[in-house]
């Protein structure tokens, strides 16, 4: 018998005991139980893959650890949002360790003209810093089996990495992943000469048309991210109380090397072997889910699990979603701690 489920069911509560914070209880739970476990973690860098910076990273060893989870997260972001996650995946029985990209979150920015606006030069040095990364951080310790997760723009980023590297990983999660990014009220070719366009004008590093330093007033109320209102909350509370990890939005050539980039990860998803596990939020407004299902069926043995009514934040999403994809995630992690790395 599956206790944990068992127990859940009987108590008859929202979330199992393993997703500990409930949203009934959110604020006092996470505060008890998130706050000091994320301040308990053990802080790092590593190099980039061109040397030029150092990626700021976060490690939670577990003393009996299943394995280890690499959480790569999203544009924008920062491992400072995921605290919740990470809690979770080590209550769950693993160690996990994350960091954040060039140009954002607690690495440093790269905006010339302003610190929020994300840029990057070439997107392929993000695949490349993922290596780093694992090559760093991973690699060295081969006595646990190693998993990774990626949210959105990760997503893109595991894939890219998946298609040009070595990888130690059993299993890949990819919870919203960019393989397209939605452009949407324009076409993708539309975007992309606007944004080349503008790089041409010298305008490469602004924000693209429609992005702006972050709003720290910003309503819940119309949001795209979660329709979970104390999870709204604790990301708003991340940027407001760490304002030096805050980016707004992207710049025209971050845009446009999207664009390109991704069009070549589509390309060449047939070359993938490992394990994958596609989450998709039904109300996504950020990044295209026919190109998810495709890509479930061009990688050669890949699942995709749907949430209808979550938006593009799966693992920050209202209970019964988060719970349902944190179980599916792990159990697609356990289910193969054992098979060979292909």
């Amino acid at each position: 018998m599956h206790w944990p489920g068992f127990l859940c069911a009987f108590l008859l509560v929202g979330t199992c005991s393993l997703h500990a914070i409930p949203e009934s209880d959110y604020a006092a739970s996470y505060e008890r139980n998130v706050t000091p476990f994320l301040a308990s973690g053990e802080r790092f860098t590593v190099r980039s893959a061109d040397g030029k910076t150092n990626l700021q990273g976060i490690r939670f060893l577990h003393p009996d650890a299943k394995g280890v989870i690499v959480v790569v997260n999203g544009n924008t972001e920062s491992w400072l949002k995921y605290g919740e996650l990470f809690y979770d995946l080590y209550q769950h029985g693993f160690s996990v360790t994350s960091y954040d990209h060039r140009g954002q979150g607690l690495s440093p920015h790269l905006g010339s003209v302003n610190p929020q606006i994300v840029q990057i030069d070439d997107f392929g040095l993000y695949a490349a810093d993922l290596n780093a990364f694992v090559q760093q951080e991973i690699v060295p310790k081969k006595s646990a089996p190693a998993y990774l997760l990626a949210h959105s723009m990760g997503g893109g980023i595991a894939l890219d990495y998946l298609e040009h590297y070595p990888s130690p990983f059993r299993a890949v999660v990819l919870s919203a992943p960019m393989i397209r990014i939605n452009t949407a009220p324009y076409p993708e070719s539309v975007a992309w000469v606007t944004a080349a366009f503008f790089h041409a004008l010298g305008l490469g590093k602004h924000y693209v048309v429609g992005k702006h330093d972050r709003n720290p007033k910003e309503p819940f109320d119309g949001n795209k991210l979660t329709s979970s209102r104390m999870r709204w909350n604790a990301i708003q509370s991340v940027w407001n109380n760490h304002p030096e990890a805050v980016t707004g939005g992207p710049s025209n050539d971050w845009v446009a090397g999207a664009i390109a980039r991704t069009s070549v990860i589509r390309e060449n998803l047939s070359k993938i072997k490992t394990r994958i596990l596609i989450l998709q939020a039904g109300k996504d407004q950020f990044v295209m889910n026919p190109d998810q299902e495709v890509s479930q069926a061009t990688i050669p043995g890949a699942r995709l699990i749907k949430f209808p009514d979550s938006k593009h934040e799966i693992l920050m999403e209202r209970d019964p979603i988060r719970g349902r994809a944190i179980d599916a995630s792990v159990d697609f992690f356990l289910a193969r701690s054992n098979e060979q790395i292909p």
